[in-house]
């Protein structure tokens, strides 16, 4: 089998959905090392790691808008590749294509929280996600939260929607050594008892929220020996950002490290006391699953996807707003056995998510298009190996489920 690949997110200072890609690749490569992957992308593509022998490119040297790209060029090139399946891994596909076709959709942020992104990108991207939704012969998301909004908006039936979760990337783990902590706690100017935030810098992430609760608790003395850390790049209107830290006149106390190479991130994570991801939405919640990886307490809300990856391996709080967040944080700062507890919790409970599991229920989606366009079962692994053969992750309850749907405010 000859598989397109979309590599357009396989780009330097890679965040979620470029790392979704690049780790989906390699163990696509790894899982099916007799089948022949094709990177397809506007401009040359950056990855980690080296390709393994099995994945080729084709981006031609082209450096074109990624949009003008997705409809002028990629229809021609999947067409000259012949390839037996095209996979586009963020939201977005060819109008006109003439290959079978898979599509991951993340979340639908765009349609349920505009507010969330700038005007341009609702206007631009919005109606390209709403026409992959309809064309595409599969559907891939990457949580039950988010499989039920794809398809109460788009009247789709279960089995046009495919849910593959994310997991951390094998790199992840509790870093014991002391001589990288140092490094890292000496280039970034990081305290010994830190809070750590990753992710980008943006609305939807709520920060405004956690910089005032962490404030409180500084000011109240009983966060005075931690600092919080807030790791990621500046995103779209980060700037008010800025202006509330230079408001609260708290010095070091916050931090802001920027972009945070991949190689550095188990290290953050472990160095860290407790991490806090306080977002309104998330199709997953990647860097939970990170942070458990790595053996750190981890705070988080309820609502889309959070409570559903993270289990009950964390503390969650029911409002999203300063004073849980920081009830939650000044309780986890006092109390070191309730850490120790959480950080066996989300140990065992990232362990369930694997990336290996990630290529092969994608595999399976692959052969089942592809022999499905064909009028035949081209492959031989059977469509139904996903559900087959790997043991569904445990989500809540339907009554969990729509409560959990709720953004707080």
């Amino acid at each position: 089998m000859r598989i397109a690949f979309d590599g357009t997110t396989l780009r330097p200072g890679r965040t979620g959905v470029g790392y979704y890609t690049e780790h989906l690749l390699h163990h696509l490569a790894q899982e099916a090392p007799d089948e022949e992957i094709v990177v397809v992308s506007n401009r040359p593509i950056d990855t980690t790691a080296p390709l393994p022998a099995n994945v080729g490119t084709a981006d031609e040297g082209w450096r074109t808008p990624r949009m003008v790209w997705m409809q002028l060029q990629a229809p021609r090139l999947l067409r000259d590749l012949g390839a037996d399946v095209a996979h586009f891994t963020n939201g977005m596909m060819p109008i006109a294509v003439s290959v079978p076709t898979v599509v991951t959709i993340h979340d639908m942020s765009l349609t349920l929280y505009p507010r969330f992104h700038p005007t341009r990108r609702v206007l631009l991207n919005k109606p390209l996600v709403d026409l992959a939704a309809r064309r595409a012969d599969a559907i891939i998301t990457v949580s039950e939260s988010a499989r039920r909004d794809i398809m109460g908006l788009y009247k789709l039936s279960r089995d046009r929607v495919h849910v593959v979760h994310e997991a951390a990337a094998p790199s992840f783990g509790p870093v014991c050594d002391e001589k990288r902590i140092a490094r890292v706690r000496a280039k970034y100017g990081l305290g010994e008892r830190v809070i750590l935030y990753v992710g980008t810098i943006e609305p939807r992430k709520n920060l405004p929220k956690l910089i005032d609760a962490f404030a409180a608790g500084w000011r109240a003395g009983d966060l005075r020996d931690h600092q919080l850390v807030c790791a990621g790049p500046y995103g779209w209107l980060s700037r008010g950002v800025e202006q509330q830290l230079d408001a609260l006149q708290i010095g070091d106390a916050i931090r802001f490290t920027g972009y945070v190479p991949f190689n550095e991130l188990p290290v953050l994570y472990s160095l860290a006391e407790v991490f806090v991801f306080p977002s309104m939405y998330e199709g997953f919640g990647l860097p939970v699953i990170e942070a458990m990886a790595c053996g750190t307490p981890v705070v988080t809300g309820r609502n889309s996807s959070l409570a559903e990856v993270a289990g009950g391996a964390i503390q969650h709080v029911d409002r999203l707003d300063a004073d849980a967040l920081g009830a939650a944080m000044v309780a986890l700062a006092r109390d070191p056995l309730r850490r120790a507890e959480l950080s066996a919790k989300g140990l065992r409970r990232a362990r369930m998510f694997s990336w290996q599991r990630a290529a092969r229920e994608t595999l399976a989606i692959y052969e089942s298009v592809a022999g499905r366009r064909l009028g035949r079962r081209a492959f031989d692994r059977a469509p139904a190996f996903a559900e087959a053969v790997l043991e569904p992750l445990p989500v809540p309850s339907a009554r969990a489920a729509r409560k959990s749907d709720a953004v707080e405010a």
